[in-house]
Protein backbone atom coordinates (compact mmCIF):
# COMPACT_ATOMS: atom_id res chain seq x y z
CA UNK A 1 0.00 0.00 0.00
CA UNK A 2 1.26 2.91 -0.64
CA UNK A 3 2.78 5.27 2.13
CA UNK A 4 3.50 9.13 2.55
CA UNK A 5 7.58 8.79 3.02
CA UNK A 6 9.02 11.93 4.61
CA UNK A 7 12.54 12.43 4.67
CA UNK A 8 14.40 15.29 6.58
CA UNK A 9 17.23 17.09 8.30
CA UNK A 10 16.40 18.90 11.62
CA UNK A 11 19.43 18.91 13.70
CA UNK A 12 17.20 21.05 16.37
CA UNK A 13 14.08 19.34 15.69
CA UNK A 14 12.37 22.12 14.39
CA UNK A 15 12.17 21.01 10.93
CA UNK A 16 10.91 17.60 12.27
CA UNK A 17 8.54 18.93 14.10
CA UNK A 18 6.58 20.60 11.11
CA UNK A 19 7.38 17.90 8.99
CA UNK A 20 5.52 15.29 11.08
CA UNK A 21 2.00 17.99 11.62
CA UNK A 22 2.23 18.34 7.77
CA UNK A 23 2.93 14.42 7.30
CA UNK A 24 0.38 13.34 9.93
CA UNK A 25 -2.59 15.95 8.31
CA UNK A 26 -1.93 14.21 4.66
CA UNK A 27 -2.19 11.11 6.10
CA UNK A 28 -5.98 11.66 7.80
CA UNK A 29 -6.94 12.81 4.08
CA UNK A 30 -5.21 10.31 1.99
CA UNK A 31 -5.43 7.20 4.39
CA UNK A 32 -1.75 6.34 4.02
CA UNK A 33 0.81 5.12 6.82
CA UNK A 34 3.74 7.93 7.12
CA UNK A 35 7.28 6.47 7.30
CA UNK A 36 10.01 8.63 8.13
CA UNK A 37 13.57 8.54 7.35
CA UNK A 38 16.04 11.21 8.86
CA UNK A 39 19.14 11.89 7.04
CA UNK A 40 20.30 14.28 9.75
CA UNK A 41 23.15 12.13 11.27
CA UNK A 42 26.39 10.81 8.97
CA UNK A 43 24.87 6.91 9.19
CA UNK A 44 21.73 8.31 7.97
CA UNK A 45 23.06 9.36 5.55
CA UNK A 46 24.86 6.29 4.46
CA UNK A 47 21.10 4.52 3.42
CA UNK A 48 19.46 6.35 0.51
CA UNK A 49 15.55 5.80 0.95
CA UNK A 50 13.46 3.53 -1.73
CA UNK A 51 10.06 5.37 -2.94
CA UNK A 52 8.01 2.50 -4.35
CA UNK A 53 5.37 3.24 -6.93
CA UNK A 54 2.19 5.55 -5.68
CA UNK A 55 4.67 6.40 -2.46
CA UNK A 56 4.01 10.14 -1.47
CA UNK A 57 6.94 12.00 -0.88
CA UNK A 58 7.30 14.90 1.83
CA UNK A 59 11.06 16.22 1.81
CA UNK A 60 11.26 18.69 4.53
CA UNK A 61 14.49 20.38 5.40
CA UNK A 62 15.64 24.44 6.83
CA UNK A 63 17.22 26.94 4.84
CA UNK A 64 20.72 27.92 5.32
CA UNK A 65 22.14 31.16 3.73
CA UNK A 66 19.52 31.13 1.78
CA UNK A 67 19.37 27.30 -0.24
CA UNK A 68 19.66 23.88 0.92
CA UNK A 69 22.49 23.30 3.45
CA UNK A 70 25.30 22.56 1.46
CA UNK A 71 27.03 19.83 3.06
CA UNK A 72 24.07 18.43 2.09
CA UNK A 73 23.30 18.93 -1.34
CA UNK A 74 25.13 15.82 -2.20
CA UNK A 75 22.80 13.55 -0.41
CA UNK A 76 19.69 15.17 -1.64
CA UNK A 77 20.67 15.13 -5.34
CA UNK A 78 21.51 11.03 -4.54
CA UNK A 79 18.51 10.28 -2.84
CA UNK A 80 15.84 12.50 -4.62
CA UNK A 81 15.32 9.98 -7.24
CA UNK A 82 11.93 8.50 -8.09
CA UNK A 83 9.62 7.16 -10.94
CA UNK A 84 6.87 9.98 -11.57
CA UNK A 85 6.28 10.01 -7.48
CA UNK A 86 4.28 13.12 -6.02
CA UNK A 87 6.01 15.05 -3.95
CA UNK A 88 5.69 17.88 -1.64
CA UNK A 89 8.54 20.04 -0.61
CA UNK A 90 8.82 21.69 2.78
CA UNK A 91 11.58 24.01 4.29
CA UNK A 92 12.00 25.93 7.41
CA UNK A 93 13.23 29.35 7.69
CA UNK A 94 14.04 31.72 10.98
CA UNK A 95 12.25 34.91 10.18
CA UNK A 96 14.74 36.19 7.88
CA UNK A 97 13.68 34.73 3.95
CA UNK A 98 13.94 31.45 1.90
CA UNK A 99 15.45 32.83 -0.29
CA UNK A 100 16.06 30.26 -2.98
CA UNK A 101 15.91 27.63 -1.20
CA UNK A 102 11.68 26.45 -1.98
CA UNK A 103 12.75 26.58 -5.89
CA UNK A 104 15.64 24.56 -5.64
CA UNK A 105 14.29 21.89 -3.53
CA UNK A 106 11.00 21.78 -5.88
CA UNK A 107 13.90 21.72 -9.07
CA UNK A 108 15.86 18.92 -7.60
CA UNK A 109 12.55 17.10 -6.94
CA UNK A 110 11.69 17.75 -10.76
CA UNK A 111 15.18 16.26 -11.66
CA UNK A 112 15.07 13.70 -10.00
CA UNK A 113 12.03 12.44 -11.84
CA UNK A 114 9.21 13.50 -9.02
CA UNK A 115 6.04 15.18 -9.92
CA UNK A 116 5.84 17.96 -7.14
CA UNK A 117 2.36 19.02 -6.20
CA UNK A 118 2.77 21.69 -3.25
CA UNK A 119 5.46 23.57 -1.45
CA UNK A 120 5.65 25.45 1.78
CA UNK A 121 7.95 27.33 3.46
CA UNK A 122 7.30 28.06 7.37
CA UNK A 123 8.73 30.28 10.30
CA UNK A 124 10.63 28.24 13.01
CA UNK A 125 13.02 29.53 15.73
CA UNK A 126 15.99 31.02 14.65
CA UNK A 127 18.68 28.56 15.39
CA UNK A 128 21.02 31.47 16.24
CA UNK A 129 18.93 33.78 17.93
CA UNK A 130 16.69 33.50 21.29
CA UNK A 131 14.32 36.15 19.61
CA UNK A 132 14.03 35.69 16.00
CA UNK A 133 10.98 33.31 15.19
CA UNK A 134 10.49 32.86 18.87
CA UNK A 135 7.41 30.52 19.32
CA UNK A 136 6.97 29.42 16.28
CA UNK A 137 5.59 28.08 14.63
CA UNK A 138 2.38 29.12 16.33
CA UNK A 139 -0.94 27.90 16.27
CA UNK A 140 -2.03 30.33 13.21
CA UNK A 141 0.82 28.80 11.23
CA UNK A 142 -0.31 25.23 12.11
CA UNK A 143 -3.72 25.96 10.85
CA UNK A 144 -2.43 27.44 7.70
CA UNK A 145 -0.37 24.57 7.09
CA UNK A 146 -2.95 21.96 8.04
CA UNK A 147 -5.27 23.94 5.36
CA UNK A 148 -2.30 23.26 2.77
CA UNK A 149 -2.52 19.96 4.02
CA UNK A 150 -5.88 19.69 2.94
CA UNK A 151 -5.69 21.39 -0.61
CA UNK A 152 -2.39 19.33 -1.56
CA UNK A 153 -4.02 16.03 -0.28
CA UNK A 154 -6.95 17.02 -2.26
CA UNK A 155 -4.91 17.86 -5.86
CA UNK A 156 -2.96 14.06 -5.12
CA UNK A 157 -6.08 12.36 -4.59
CA UNK A 158 -7.27 13.70 -8.36
CA UNK A 159 -4.11 14.27 -10.07
CA UNK A 160 -1.93 11.00 -9.38
CA UNK A 161 -2.52 9.32 -12.77
CA UNK A 162 -2.49 12.90 -15.15
CA UNK A 163 0.07 14.85 -16.00
CA UNK A 164 0.96 17.38 -13.42
CA UNK A 165 1.40 21.09 -14.65
CA UNK A 166 4.89 22.35 -13.25
CA UNK A 167 4.69 23.86 -9.54
CA UNK A 168 5.50 27.56 -9.75
CA UNK A 169 7.72 28.63 -6.94
CA UNK A 170 9.29 31.88 -5.82
CA UNK A 171 13.17 31.46 -6.92
CA UNK A 172 15.34 30.15 -9.14
CA UNK A 173 15.82 26.40 -9.24
CA UNK A 174 19.12 26.03 -10.58
CA UNK A 175 20.61 29.53 -8.43
CA UNK A 176 24.20 28.42 -7.23
CA UNK A 177 24.94 31.44 -5.01
CA UNK A 178 24.32 31.38 -1.02
CA UNK A 179 23.15 34.79 1.18
CA UNK A 180 26.36 36.69 2.27
CA UNK A 181 25.63 37.54 6.18
CA UNK A 182 26.38 40.72 7.11
CA UNK A 183 27.54 42.40 10.31
CA UNK A 184 25.82 44.98 12.56
CA UNK A 185 28.01 47.77 10.22
CA UNK A 186 26.79 45.79 6.79
CA UNK A 187 29.90 44.70 6.33
CA UNK A 188 30.63 41.00 5.24
CA UNK A 189 30.42 39.10 8.19
CA UNK A 190 33.32 36.01 7.94
CA UNK A 191 32.72 33.48 10.46
CA UNK A 192 32.27 30.24 7.61
CA UNK A 193 35.11 28.51 9.84
CA UNK A 194 33.88 29.32 13.06
CA UNK A 195 33.23 26.79 15.96
CA UNK A 196 32.13 26.72 19.13
CA UNK A 197 34.16 26.02 22.19
CA UNK A 198 33.44 23.86 24.99
CA UNK A 199 33.70 25.74 28.85
CA UNK A 200 35.13 22.51 30.81
CA UNK A 201 34.36 23.79 34.04
CA UNK A 202 30.25 23.62 33.01
CA UNK A 203 30.41 20.50 31.44
CA UNK A 204 29.33 17.30 32.47
CA UNK A 205 30.85 15.42 30.30
CA UNK A 206 27.53 13.65 28.89
CA UNK A 207 28.49 12.94 25.41
CA UNK A 208 25.20 14.99 24.22
CA UNK A 209 27.13 16.88 21.95
CA UNK A 210 28.84 14.30 20.16
CA UNK A 211 25.70 12.14 19.30
CA UNK A 212 24.22 15.47 17.60
CA UNK A 213 26.54 16.38 15.36
CA UNK A 214 25.25 16.24 11.79
CA UNK A 215 28.64 16.14 10.66
CA UNK A 216 30.08 14.03 13.47
CA UNK A 217 32.83 16.31 13.95
CA UNK A 218 32.78 15.97 17.76
CA UNK A 219 35.26 13.90 19.67
CA UNK A 220 35.95 13.58 23.10
CA UNK A 221 39.50 14.42 23.61
CA UNK A 222 40.65 14.13 27.19
CA UNK A 223 37.47 14.24 29.01
CA UNK A 224 35.79 16.95 27.31
CA UNK A 225 34.26 17.67 23.65
CA UNK A 226 36.99 18.83 20.99
CA UNK A 227 35.33 20.47 17.92
CA UNK A 228 37.74 19.07 15.29
CA UNK A 229 35.79 18.48 11.83
CA UNK A 230 33.39 21.18 9.61
CA UNK A 231 31.29 23.17 11.11
CA UNK A 232 27.76 23.98 9.84
CA UNK A 233 26.78 26.33 12.99
CA UNK A 234 23.54 24.22 13.34
CA UNK A 235 23.38 24.87 17.28
CA UNK A 236 22.78 21.23 17.57
CA UNK A 237 25.88 20.92 20.18
CA UNK A 238 24.60 24.36 22.01
CA UNK A 239 21.02 23.43 21.99
CA UNK A 240 21.49 19.90 23.28
CA UNK A 241 23.64 20.74 25.90
CA UNK A 242 22.16 20.47 29.36
CA UNK A 243 24.45 22.55 31.50
CA UNK A 244 25.14 25.13 28.68
CA UNK A 245 29.31 24.77 28.40
CA UNK A 246 29.09 25.19 24.64
CA UNK A 247 29.22 28.27 22.84
CA UNK A 248 30.38 30.58 19.65
CA UNK A 249 32.68 33.24 20.55
CA UNK A 250 33.34 34.71 16.98
CA UNK A 251 32.89 38.30 16.71
CA UNK A 252 31.65 38.35 13.53
CA UNK A 253 29.02 35.16 14.35
CA UNK A 254 27.59 37.56 17.33
CA UNK A 255 27.81 40.64 15.17
CA UNK A 256 25.56 38.93 12.60
CA UNK A 257 23.11 37.76 15.58
CA UNK A 258 22.52 41.78 16.58
CA UNK A 259 21.61 42.55 12.42
CA UNK A 260 18.98 39.90 12.28
CA UNK A 261 17.40 40.87 14.92
CA UNK A 262 17.64 44.20 14.47
CA UNK A 263 16.54 43.56 10.77
CA UNK A 264 14.32 41.18 10.66
CA UNK A 265 12.32 41.16 14.11
CA UNK A 266 8.73 41.77 12.05
CA UNK A 267 6.85 38.08 12.18
CA UNK A 268 7.29 36.88 8.44
CA UNK A 269 4.03 34.40 7.38
CA UNK A 270 4.55 31.05 6.04
CA UNK A 271 4.04 30.80 2.44
CA UNK A 272 2.46 27.75 0.66
CA UNK A 273 2.25 26.62 -3.53
CA UNK A 274 -0.19 24.05 -4.84
CA UNK A 275 -0.14 23.12 -8.49
CA UNK A 276 -2.33 24.97 -10.67
CA UNK A 277 -5.10 22.86 -13.01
Amino acid sequence: MPKIKVCYFSPTGGTLQVAKHLAESMSKKLCAEVEYHSYTLPKEREVIPVFDAGDVVVWATPVYAGRIPNKTLDYVRNALHGNGNLSVALVTFGNRAYDNALAELVGLMEDGGMRAVGAAAMVTRHVFSDTLGALRPNKDDISDLEDFATNVSEKILSSSNNIIPVLKVPGEKHYDKYYTPLKSTNAPANFLKAKPSCDAECCTRCGKCMTVCPMGSIEIDGDIPMFKGICIKCQACRLSCPSGAIAFTDPDYHSHIAMIEHNFSSPKQPEFFVVEE
